[in-house]
Formats: structure tokens, sequence, C-alpha cells
């Protein structure tokens, strides 16, 4: 607290003790008292009135720094009243009782609002794991019953299963630290379960693949880093152009790390847009002409990446080309779960 300020507040404190040495001199006036002894009198006053006034300014300012520093390191701030110190002066006590009743009834607010939160991800996740057996159920009779009508359905199934996918990783995403586990990966194996995962859609989409120099290795979390790559090649083929699609995808090699490109010729990202496409809901020019983006997926894998310790980022070019990289460490920088 500043001295301006407090003095500021104390300003009819002040204006009173004023009033009271105008008074006092005006009375010894009036009484013919000896002027030596009225400064005298006055000069104690005002040494007892200022020593006070600095000594409550001291008291009170050295408070409000022990509350500021306890709460500049409290986590959950709105429990700053289970921790500072109860205080001994009566106005200051009366302020401490009400932030007690206030902060109880937000600890039990946030109490009920995580039960709720945690109630519903448990929901999700229960909703999202039975969802996978009809989702697969179709699928197989669609394998086992070929035809172009089956094609397209399972087409839409596929897409239907990204969908169920990223609402799972979304739930989960505020708990990644508590769910991946950091290892030494083989970077070819993720990229060809990706590809795998997604040949019948590129086959469809007439999209051709390019591998270069995959075969290297990474420390990261591999079901996260397979996610993230499948939500990059469904873009792909959902913003490819209509002849000679094609996906190229290199892992560039250095000391303490890989990056992970992955480029395509497709449709492009307009240059006003680029820097928001991590953006959460953000679906662009291009995704609003599909009718099919949620802007969710590419929100997801920055928040991924960031957790894992990955870097991503984006070039593109409209009308000719989308590379998105990734910077993977070839370092354990994050203790294994």
């Amino acid at each position: 607290m500043k001295l301006y300020k407090y003095v500021k507040d104390k300003i009819n404190l002040l204006l009173g003790f004023i009033i009271y040495c105008i008074v006092i001199l005006e009375y010894s006036n009036a009484m013919e008292i000896n002027k030596n002894a009225i400064i005298v009198i006055i000069s104690i006053s005002c040494i007892f009135f200022m020593t006070g006034f600095f000594i409550n300014y001291w008291r009170k300012n050295k408070y409000i720094k022990e509350i500021q520093n306890v709460i500049d390191n409290l986590e959950e701030k709105y429990l700053i009243s289970e921790v500072i110190k109860k205080p001994r002066m009566q106005e200051n006590l009366a302020y401490y009782r009400i932030l007690k009743k206030a902060n109880k009834s937000m600890i039990e607010n946030v109490t009920n609002v995580r039960t709720a939160q945690r109630e519903y991800k448990e929901y999700i996740e229960s909703w999202v794991h039975e969802i996978k057996m009809p989702i697969t159920i179709c699928k197989l009779l669609c394998e086992n019953n070929k035809s172009e009508i089956t094609n397209k359905i399972d087409e839409e199934i596929e897409e239907i299963n990204n969908y169920v996918e990223q609402v799972l990783f979304y739930a989960r995403l505020d708990q990644v630290s508590n769910d991946f586990m950091i290892r030494k990966i083989n970077l070819g194996d993720i990229i060809r379960n990706v590809l795998a995962k997604n040949k019948k859609l590129m086959i469809q989409n007439d999209m051709k693949v390019e591998n270069k120099n995959i075969e290297l290795s990474a420390y990261t979390d591999e079901k996260w880093l397979e996610f993230i790559l499948n939500q990059i090649i469904i873009n792909a083929i959902k913003y490819r152009k209509q002849q000679r699609s094609e996906i190229i995808i290199e892992v560039l090699e250095y000391k303490e790390k890989v990056k992970l490109s992955i480029k395509d010729n497709g449709i492009g990202i307009k240059k006003s847009e680029i820097d928001r496409i991590f953006d959460k809901g953000f679906t662009g020019t291009n995704g609003r002409s599909q009718k099919k983006s949620t802007g969710i997926g590419l929100y997801l894998c920055k928040r991924l990446c960031e957790e894992l310790g990955m870097v991503i980022e984006v070039k593109s070019l409209e009308n000719e080309y989308t590379n998105i990289i990734i910077t993977i460490p070839r370092i354990k920088k994050i203790n294994e779960s």
C-alpha cells in the first residue's frame, strides 16, 4: 500500500487533528497562555499523532504485504482465507471473518463443479468406449458386403470414428500429464500405423503418400503422437486437390531433436488465417466451405504437443501446399510415468 493512498484514506483524521490544533491555539490565545507552552503542547500532540499514524500505516502495510506474498505463492488463490494469519485488529478481523464465509461458499461451489466435471468426463469416456463397439461392427459389415454404397457408408463411419476419438482426447486433455508415457519410439512404426488406419480413405480419394527417412527414433508418447498425426493426415485428405493429390512425410535429423514434416499439395491456407489455425473452434475459410470442420483437431494437436514437450508449426501457401512440422526431442526431457 502506497503512503499517499493511506494518507488519502485517512484525510478526515488528518483534518480532524488540524482542527484540534487550531482549537487549542485559539483557546490558548483567549486564555492568554504562554506561547512557548502552547508550542510545546502542540508539538507533543503532533509527535504522538504522527507516531501513531505511521505505526498504524507500517502495521497495515506489513500485513498487506504478507497477504500478497501468500497469494502470489498460492496455486489455488481462492483458498487465501485458509492460509493467512488471523489479524489482531478488530477492523481487519471483521473483514477476515467475512472473507472466510465467502471463501467457504466458493470452496463448496468449486468442489461441486469439480465433482460434476469428473462425473461428466467419466460418462464421456464410458460413452466413447461403448460407441466404439457398434462402429466396429458397422465397419465389419461394410467390409464383408462391399459395394459402392457400403464404401460410402464406411467412409462416413470412419469420419464418425474420428470425431469420437476427438471427444475422448478432448475429455482427457487436462489429464494428459497423468496419462502419457514418454519412451523411445520408432517414428516409422507410428507413421505406418496412421497410414494403415487411413489407407482406405486415401485410396478412395486417389491420394499418394511418399515417405522419406522415417526410420528414426525420438522420445515421446506413442498413443498421443499417433492421434496428432492422424488429425494432420485426415486434414490433408479433407483439404486435398481433386487431382494428383499427395502427401510427403519426412523426418529431418538433428543432434538433440527430429523434425517430422507432413507436407501436402492441397488447397493450402490463407496467409491471414495461418496464425489462427491452432485456435480452439477456428475453422477458417476452408473449414466453412467443407461444412465438416469443428476447429478442434488442430487445437488438440497444439495442446498435446505443448504437454509432451514438442513444438508444432505450420507453413502454407494458398492453392499450393500445407506443411506441418512437429519438433520432437531425441533425448529424454520428460520423466517417464
